[in-house]
């Protein structure tokens, strides 16, 4: 009875990480759309850090 218990217990465990490690459905468009924001964001503070120098130096 405790082999049944046992047997049991390690197919539940192994169907459970199975199910929360597989993090890859994903959409790699997305993974693209996420890079392409931060790279004009980062053009954006780039752009409104020389605005202000620009002014500072007035």
């Amino acid at each position: 009875m405790l082999k049944k218990w046992m047997v049991a217990l390690g197919m539940v465990s192994v169907l459970t990480l199975a199910a929360c490690n597989n993090n890859d459905d994903e959409d790699p468009a997305d993974d693209e759309q996420i890079e392409e924001q931060e790279q004009e964001q980062e053009q954006e503070q780039d752009t409104d850090d020389t605005e202000e120098d620009t002014d500072q130096s007035e």
